[in-house]
């Protein structure tokens, strides 16, 4: 249905400002789009009101952001140029939020240093951005982190992001990185962001699929403000001396280390005295046992633990860590579901607080 070309009836005799907070409670995309096919009136006003946008093309042409000048989130699955990014902070100058998912041929276009200037310059209130795919490179994120003041927080995926990178990143004001598959990251990128401003800024990093080892593992534990940490599936080898590192972060409340093959029951039991550790996720850590659960079983903070992946143990060092553990709530304890099969798991043979805690979960390989 096409906007009307008259405004006519009951509708007509609304005032903007009424329509405008008719509006504002409407959040489902697709019904929004029903509103703007009332009249032109609706159609002006649900864009002027209209916070969050995700856009594709060529369904959904950049140019239609004439409509939007007062988002505040946008993201996208294909910006390919520079040109893309200049429209979008010329026209969206009030973003905070910006999200690029592209993987399409770099020879469709190439997001570059002139539209990340243009990006940060143009939207002084931008502070979280993510750029997944491989339209960005090194110069472009340099180029990023030194215009966009108000930035915080920083996704980035794909393999043309390396330590160059991240050198510029550990004199900026993000608080909040992840790395995803960013091959080129290595023990010197994780090493400069513990020598920055990122030193005491940071406070979230997620490091998937790089390639880094106990060097630079054991350079984060000078990082003061770090309270989440996430070392999932990296390519290089990480042991016991990089998790013994890792537990040497004083402010550290929630770590994962998923798929960490070197890592085993000394690095748990170091852990267990981090007091403010109240998240922790072995997933795929086979070399940590029932010692290491059991580690845990007088820590006092801790709130949720997952164990998928994990074979050398057995229900009674699951339940010397629930009885003994005060903080853990209902299914805080993950383990994997085939451990319903087992005799020795029956519910019989369960405390009725392990069976209150446990929770059981289909285990993904990453």
């Amino acid at each position: 249905m096409s906007a009307q070309t008259e405004e006519t009836g009951p509708i007509s005799l609304l005032s903007e400002d009424l329509l405008s907070l008719i509006l504002n409670n409407v959040t489902d995309q697709e019904h929004r789009n029903w509103c703007s096919e009332v009249c032109k009136q609706w159609l002006k006003l649900e864009g002027l009101s209209r916070s969050s946008l995700s856009a594709r093309k060529p369904e959904f042409p950049l140019a239609i952001l004439n409509r939007f000048p007062n988002l505040v989130q946008f993201q996208t699955t294909q910006l390919t140029t520079d040109s893309d990014l200049e429209l979008l902070a010329r026209k969206c100058p009030k973003l905070e939020e910006v999200k690029v998912v592209d993987f399409t041929s770099c020879q469709q276009g190439f997001l570059g240093r002139k539209g990340m200037s243009a990006l940060g310059y143009g939207c002084p209130k931008l502070s979280k951005v993510s750029l997944i795919g491989d339209k960005i490179g090194n110069a472009a994120v340099v180029e990023l982190v030194n215009v966009a003041r108000s930035l915080s927080s920083l996704v980035l995926g794909h393999n043309l992001i390396g330590d160059i990178a991240l050198r510029a990143i550990a004199w900026s004001s993000v608080t909040i990185l992840e790395l995803k598959s960013c091959c080129n990251v290595t023990d010197d990128g994780l090493g400069c962001l513990a020598s920055g401003f990122t030193l005491k800024r940071l406070k979230t990093l997620v490091v998937k699929r790089c390639k880094v080892t106990d060097d630079g593992v054991k350079s984060l534990k000078k990082m003061r403000s770090l309270e989440k940490l996430s070392l999932c599936w990296c390519t290089g080898e990480i042991t016991d001396v990089g998790g013994m590192a890792i537990s040497a972060i004083r402010n550290l409340k929630e770590l994962k280390l998923k798929g960490i093959y070197g890592v085993s029951d000394l690095t748990v039991s170091a852990l267990a005295f981090c007091k403010k550790l109240e998240v922790l996720d072995l997933s795929g850590c086979e070399g940590v046992t029932g010692p290491g659960i059991r580690a845990f079983s007088s820590h006092q903070g801790l709130r949720r633990l997952v164990l998928l992946g994990l074979r050398s143990f057995g229900l009674s060092d699951v339940e010397t860590l629930v009885l003994g553990c005060p903080s853990l709530d209902v299914d805080s304890v993950v383990v994997e579901e085939r451990w319903r099969k087992d005799p020795t798991w029956r519910d019989e043979l369960m405390h009725w607080k392990t069976r209150l805690v446990l929770k059981f979960s289909k285990y993904k390989h990453h």
